[in-house]
């Protein structure tokens, strides 16, 4: 049960680091999706990479297990992992300056804390955590860890780039070469830029209600709104899919139902429709969804910087997408975000990091 195996390691790394959310998916299953919903011959979505099955007997309820690639997320449980990991660069970064003037101290915690810390610590991280858990599965005798050629991330940042594995080094160039033993993972492709919808990813993965016609939530059954999507990989393997039963591309599973009530989703799509219109998103939106008016719309909620070191300062236009998520009843009581992770979620505030790691002052 070697995929089984492999899949259980992966969770149990991620979940490690704070990534709590791994969900085997078959790229097939997403480019289906995309095509159903014309968004292929529209040009506003690419289908990816599909490469062999990777199958398994049964998992452990006896259910087949196929799949070629893996999504991953996080809920509230990464946000301690990231502050832990942003004091130690911080430290890091103190113990080898020469300078240890109150300036130079400033200094740095100002490139740490402004040089888009939680980007670098998701794609740090996650691929540590690929590389280890696949040179320990090599080490451990796991058959369809050694019949991996390479992986592919699709971040959530839309960067898009493919890792090759070899037994040895067989690349001159050292600075995109990582080891770990006699086991080498080198980035073999310089990083492009490749929009893949998290959302639909997550949708065929038959774990998450996705609410496309109107608020565009993706809601879990356990975690409702409070989680987040960081990147597809996508698994390619040595094997030939013509030479086995690995060019069968596996039945989706069972979309998952929706887990609110009517009222619940009126009332999300009202509180939709009311951010859209303080953004000045309105007007025009449900023509250009999928095109750049959306694509702008991403760009402000998720890379903008402002002002929301606590919930006063939190601009009008911005409010009301923090208010969107928090209306989703589903998973709010255990599973909603601290406050400090709703705000820089959502404004990146770096006065916000600096109150976590007690250097506000």
């Amino acid at each position: 049960q070697f995929a089984l195996i492999m899949i259980r390691a992966l969770r149990k790394r991620c979940t490690e680091k704070g990534f709590d959310l791994c969900d085997p998916i078959h790229t097939q299953w997403y480019n289906n999706l995309i095509e159903k919903e014309g968004h292929v011959t529209k040009g506003t979505l690419q289908k990816i990479s599909t490469p062999p099955t990777i199958s398994e007997k049964s998992d452990a309820n006896g259910a087949a297990l196929k799949y070629n690639a893996v999504l991953i997320g996080n809920s509230k449980s990464i946000w301690p992992k990231f502050i832990d990991w942003l004091s130690l660069q911080y430290s890091m970064k103190l113990e080898h300056s020469k300078e240890q003037s109150e300036q130079s101290k400033q200094d740095i915690l100002n490139q740490v804390l402004n040089d888009n810390p939680f980007d670098t610590f998701v794609t740090s991280t996650l691929s540590n955590v690929f590389q280890s858990c696949f040179a320990e599965q090599i080490l451990n005798g796991n058959e369809v860890v050694s019949q991996l050629s390479s992986y592919e991330f699709y971040w959530s940042n839309g960067v898009h780039y493919n890792v090759a594995l070899n037994d040895r080094a067989t690349d001159n160039d050292e600075s995109n070469r990582h080891t770990t033993g006699d086991y080498h993972c080198f980035a073999i492709d310089e990083p492009s830029s490749f929009l893949l919808c998290m959302q639909r990813a997550a949708k065929v993965t038959g774990q998450y209600w996705h609410d496309e016609e109107g608020t565009k939530l993706c809601v879990h059954p356990k975690f409702g709104t409070w989680k987040a999507f960081r990147a597809v990989v996508v698994l390619h393997t040595n094997n030939k899919a013509n030479d086995t039963n690995d060019s069968i591309i596996p039945e989706a599973p069972p979309l998952c139902p929706c887990p609110l009530s009517e009222e619940e989703i009126q009332k999300a799509r009202e509180s939709m429709e009311y951010a859209l219109k303080v953004s000045g998103y309105s007007n025009g939106y449900a023509a250009s969804r999928g095109s750049s008016g959306t694509d702008d719309l991403c760009q402000y909620l998720h890379n903008s910087v402002s002002s929301g070191s606590d919930w006063s300062k939190v601009s009008p236009s911005m409010r009301p997408w923090i208010q969107l998520r928090d209306c989703i009843s589903v998973g709010r009581e255990e599973y909603k975000y601290c406050d400090n992770q709703i705000l820089y979620h959502y404004t990146k505030d770096v006065d916000i990091l600096k109150r976590e790691l007690n250097l506000d002052r």
